[in-house]
This record gives C-alpha cells, structure tokens and sequence, in this order.
C-alpha cells in the first residue's frame, strides 16, 4: 500500500514538468514583447542616424541589429540547453546591444533622464535573458558530465589566491565537480607538505625525486586501493548492477513524465533505498542511463 509521503512525492513529480510548461508558455511571450518593445524604442533614433549613409533604406540598420541581436540570443540559449555552449554568441549579441544604446544615449544630447529611459529597456532584456541562460545551465548542468562547476562566489572573496589555483588545477585535470576539486587540491596540499618536511620549505621543487615530483600531477588518475576480502571486485560490481537498475528505473518514470533526469532526484531515490552516493558517481550513472535511453530510442525508429 502506497503511503501518503509517497504519493504526494509522486504527484509533485507528476506535476512539476506541466508546471514548467506553463510558466514557459507564459513567459517567453513576455520575453519576446520585451525585446520588441526595446527595438520600437530604438527604432526612430537609429534610423535618423543612419539616413545620411543608407538614404531611404535607413530602416535596414535598426530592424537588422535587432533581429540578429534576437537571433544570437536565442541560438545562444538553444546552445546552453544542447550543452553546447559558445560564449562567442552571447559577446556579439552584448556588442551590438550596447552599440544601440550608446546611440541612443548620443541621442539623448547630455540628458540625464533621457540617457537613463534609452537604456532602461536593454538592461531590463539582458537581465531577463541572462536569468534565462542560468536556468537553463543550473538544469543541463545537473545532468551533464562535462560541465564545470562554478566555484563560489565567496570563496573567490575571502582567498583568492588559493581559489585561482584551484580553479586552475581543475581546468588542468578537467574535475569538473567542486568538491572532488577540493578533496584533490587537499591531497595535492598534503603531498607537497610532505615533501617540504623532508627536503626543505622551497629546495624539494631540485632536491626532491623525479618520481615523488611527477606523484603530484598523477594525484587525479590515483584509484582507490580494493579491499582484500573482496580481491576481484565482484561486489563492486553487483554494487553498480544494482544501482544502474535504480536509475533505469527512474529514467523510465521521467520519460513518460516528459521531463529530465536530474542528479538530485537520482542521489535523493537511492538514499531512500539506502545507498549512500557521491556526486559524482551519480553524474556518471545519469551519462549511463541517458546513453543507453539515445540508443534504445534509436533502436526502435
């Protein structure tokens, strides 16, 4: 008998991707009257500008610059949700945007009110469209097993330094999680601590071996020693059986909802059944039953 918790996970679950539905359906209209509403304002002016070097096709320039300001954004947005991303889009359509409202804050003739009102309205659509973008990266990023993790804000904040260089480290051994980014910077740590007790604060970098040198860039490929009762590593095996016949599962569930399988609902249904999971075991579980989904679909067309 299905308990009343349950049921009403279900029924949220049920009832999320009709939700998202409809607050799309809702907001992207108010999107695009938003861009339309910032060209018509910008229309007239730039239009004027350009008569004395396009004659009567002046109206070229401003429906130009903001249809392919339109355009780059959303092919820049259908790029994030592919986990595609090419920053390039999203520069150009932001050069454009701030040529259009420098020539109407030139306009404007040193008016205060009137610079401030000419570019109200292209903040106002790229702070909505940004919105948008980080939506869509939050979500794809869940899922995705080559997208990188930001590292807070507020770790940049309070030790710059050592955030830089973890950021660095993690672009070098393509970690693309934040905390095993950590836990291998605190192992790199460790390792040259180590190094600097036994042959010195600053010689260890000429006094210490090749090989203990050449250990500090081999510290992400390291695996885990297998435990001696199980040499052959038959219950790591039937481990991961289990936990791909898991998450098969809830992919099968999340195809007939027509949503997407995300990390934390994976992580969150196999704790219910009690088995404690990295974050990173469950990207690479989500990459699995998403590749074996493409190919069963491609199988039956």
């Amino acid at each position: 008998m299905t308990t009343a918790p349950a049921a009403t996970a279900r029924v949220a679950r049920t009832a999320q991707p009709t939700v998202v539905k409809w607050v799309t359906a809702g907001v992207v209209p108010l999107i695009a009257a938003l861009a339309v509403l910032g060209g018509l304002g910008s229309f007239t002016t730039i239009r004027q500008m350009a008569e004395p070097h396009f004659g009567g096709l002046a109206w070229i320039v401003p429906v130009g610059m903001d249809v392919g300001i339109f355009v780059l954004l959303a092919w820049d947005l259908l790029m994030e949700y592919l986990d595609l991303p090419w920053p390039v889009l999203r520069w150009v359509a932001w050069v454009y945007i701030s040529g259009s409202v420098l020539v109407n804050v030139s306009a404007a003739h040193g008016s205060v009110a009137g610079s401030v009102m000419n570019a109200a309205m292209p903040a106002l659509f790229i702070t909505v469209v940004e919105g948008v973008r980080h939506l869509i990266r939050r979500w794809v990023g869940l899922t995705s097993v080559n997208r990188f993790e930001r590292i807070p804000a507020a770790r940049w904040f309070l030790a710059p330094l050592s955030s830089l260089l973890l950021w660095r480290r993690m672009v070098l051994w393509h970690i693309t999680e934040y905390r095993q980014g950590l836990d291998l910077e605190h192992r790199h740590l460790l390792a040259v601590s180590q190094l600097q007790q036994d042959y010195g604060r600053w010689s260890w970098r000429w006094r210490a071996p090749l090989t203990d040198r050449l250990a500090l860039k081999r510290l992400p490929v390291q695996q885990q020693p297998r435990s001696d009762a199980d040499p052959d590593g038959t219950e790591d095996r039937r481990q991961d059986d289990r936990l791909m016949a898991i998450a098969r599962q809830l992919q099968r569930e999340v195809d007939r909802e027509g949503g997407q399988l995300s990390r934390d609902r994976l992580g969150r249904r196999l704790r219910e059944q009690g088995f404690p999971i990295a974050n990173r075991r469950l990207t690479q579980l989500i990459a699995a039953v998403r590749t074996e989904s493409a190919g069963n679909d491609h199988d039956g067309r």
